[in-house]
């Protein structure tokens, strides 16, 4: 499940902002959903609408993530080439 948490937090700061995206597992059932906020942050909601944690995109890039309790749990930062600015 945590696991899961991280993918669903780390797709979703690429997404426009104030919007909710849903995510399914292998099998097509709802799985949990996430909302990106205005200020940078993305909750995350588990299958059952509760509380699964958030993440924030810092201004180095980096990705930081939260559990329920708000405890830091991890970052990301991404390592792709720079294939120079976007058209």
């Amino acid at each position: 499940m945590r696991t899961l948490i991280a993918l669903l937090l780390m797709a979703s700061p690429a997404l426009a902002q104030d919007q909710t995206r849903s995510f399914y597992d292998r099998d097509g059932s709802f799985a949990g959903s996430t909302n990106n906020h205005r200020d940078g942050t993305t909750s995350a909601y588990d299958r059952h609408g509760s509380f699964a944690g958030s993440s924030i995109r810092n201004s180095d890039g980096t990705t930081s993530f939260y559990d329920r309790n708000g405890h830091f749990t991890g970052s990301s930062v991404n390592t792709s080439p720079n294939n120079g600015p976007r058209r």
